[in-house]
């Protein structure tokens, strides 16, 4: 078991409407989440609830030097051990505010990995940090998001130029991938 699987575990019995699984995502999802991306053109990227940093890890991995990432978690206990294992990048509270926390501009982020379990959320909630997302990312910039479901498909659609989903049947539950490009 991944070190911080008790954690997660724990974090989901106290609060599952916000962690969203009872284990943490599998190293199949992280490397279906980074694989289809031009790790090249990405200088700024934001993690949209990191967990424990199974996927985080996987970013890391494969960015290029000099560039930057903004890790974003909610819950204070996971945060604080994500500011302590990724100690070089910045590490946030709330996705519903990616570009005060970042400092940048609208439109500059290259790309943005989400795990929120938005089929939680209040609709006015995933409408609030979609839309976030959607100002943060430049012109081609890629949303990758994992989800338990397709409900998210359509809302999606709705903003972003092209959506493709694909299936990662080697985690726990398995998951679904989305690649939204602006």
């Amino acid at each position: 078991m991944e070190g911080g699987t008790p954690l997660f575990i724990q974090k989901f019995f106290q609060s599952p409407k916000q962690v969203g699984s009872l284990f943490p995502s599998s190293l199949s999802l992280a490397k279906k989440m980074t694989a289809p991306l031009c790790w090249d053109h990405i200088d700024i990227a934001a993690e949209l609830g990191a967990g424990t940093g199974v996927i985080t890890k996987e970013i890391i991995r494969n960015l290029k030097p000099g560039s930057e990432l903004y890790i974003f978690e909610k819950d204070e206990e996971m945060r604080k051990k994500l500011k302590l294992e990724f100690f070089r990048n910045t590490v946030c509270e709330d996705a519903r505010h990616i570009l005060s926390s970042t400092g940048k501009d609208q439109e500059t982020l290259d790309a943005i990995f989400s795990g929120l379990p938005f089929a939680n959320f209040t609709r006015e909630l995933q409408n609030e940090i979609v839309e976030e997302v959607y100002r943060s990312l430049r012109p081609g910039g890629i949303l990758v998001a994992f989800q338990y479901s397709t409900q998210m498909k359509r809302t999606f659609q709705s903003i972003f130029r092209t959506v493709e989903i694909s299936f990662v049947a080697k985690n726990f539950p398995p998951a679904f991938v989305y690649i939204c490009e602006k």
